[in-house]
């Protein structure tokens, strides 16, 4: 259920070392669609892709890195994606769990550090600033996205060696956000395992999250999907929803996902949210005002992780180190 983020990338990553052979030696097809629309290779070669950005013209990839089967490391950072080839910025960072745009300044999240890039020239970022870096012990910052306030959110990670205990670490559990500049940290909502992704409807400040479930000590315990508001809390580690009548205190998520669906990118195109689950290894969406769930895109050969959309079209990572998209 995708539980402490950066071991399961890991380990998934050896994986997918297995699914590139394969795909490069076999040559499977891609993944189709539902909607009869090509689903189109936007670049391979990338490692484990967590999230995507757009701007200045350009797709931006965050990438968390792979390991092959033989303990190589390959490559994570910050890569932009044109013409099917994937290009690493100099600068960046090892691993990267979450991206986002304003006004022509690219913001990265990367283990503690927040990120803004600025002065884009065709090749590269001409300013290259962290903005905010953690107390000490902070697990880890996931994905980001920014409110109709133009302040930047974030999620805490679960913590590599937590799955669902007490919060021992700095703001464990919280969703966060700070001004532009990386000032005025404030916690949005708590309770809440693993805030990994985020998107905004127009004109909100209150995103959907997708959060993923605990892993042990428990029977089932189920994925969701929240519309996080200011001032929530939704009872993690007290309620995990394998028993309701205990959740009752705490906010209700806006959407419970079988176990092991891990919900993971999210993005939004017109009156409906997608979403790309790692587990059934397809792409999904519903309306944004909930609803039910209708499959985009089926057929990866491995799990996919990342998503983000952008003029109609929707993006989505695969743990082969592939980047696909399909129009909507």
């Amino acid at each position: 259920m995708f539980s402490r983020t950066v071991r399961l990338l890991g380990a998934t990553a050896v994986v997918s070392g297995t699914f590139t052979a394969v795909a490069v030696a076999a040559g499977p097809p891609p993944p189709t669609s539902t909607n009869g629309k090509a689903v189109q290779l936007v670049a391979s070669g990338l490692g484990t892709p967590t999230s995507f950005a757009f701007g200045a013209g350009q797709v931006f990839e965050g990438d968390a890195g792979a390991q092959s089967q033989k303990g190589q490391s390959g490559p994570g950072g910050v890569f932009v994606l044109s013409k099917g080839t994937a290009t690493k910025l100099p600068g960046s960072p090892p691993v990267v769990f979450g991206l986002a745009w304003r006004q022509g300044t690219l913001y990265i999240s990367a283990g503690s550090k927040l990120i803004a890039w600025s002065g884009w020239t065709g090749r590269d970022f001409k300013h290259k600033r962290t903005i905010y870096t953690a107390p000490k012990n902070f697990p880890a910052f996931n994905g980001l996205g920014f409110g109709a306030d133009g302040r930047l959110y974030t999620g805490v990670d679960v913590g590599e060696t937590n799955d669902h205990g007490p919060a021992k670490a700095p703001y464990q559990y919280d969703i966060l956000s700070f001004t532009a500049a990386g000032k005025g940290p404030k916690v949005v909502a708590t309770g809440i395992r693993q805030p990994w992704q985020f998107v905004f409807p127009a004109g909100s400040s209150s995103p959907f999250v997708s959060d993923l479930g605990q892993d042990k000590g428990a029977h089932n315990p189920p994925d969701f999907l929240l519309r996080v508001r200011s001032g929530q809390n939704y009872g993690f580690p007290a309620c995990n929803w394998t028993n309701p009548k205990g959740c009752k205190r705490y906010a209700k998520p806006f959407k419970l996902f079988a176990p092991h669906t891990s919900v993971m990118g999210l993005g939004i195109i017109g009156s409906r949210l997608y979403m790309s689950e790692f587990g059934p290894q397809q792409v999904v969406s519903m309306p944004l005002s909930g609803g039910r769930v209708k499959t985009l895109v089926k057929g990866f050969v491995a799990p996919i992780v990342g998503l983000g959309t952008h003029a109609g079209w929707v993006y989505v990572g695969e743990l082969t180190g592939q980047v696909f998209r399909v129009h909507a």
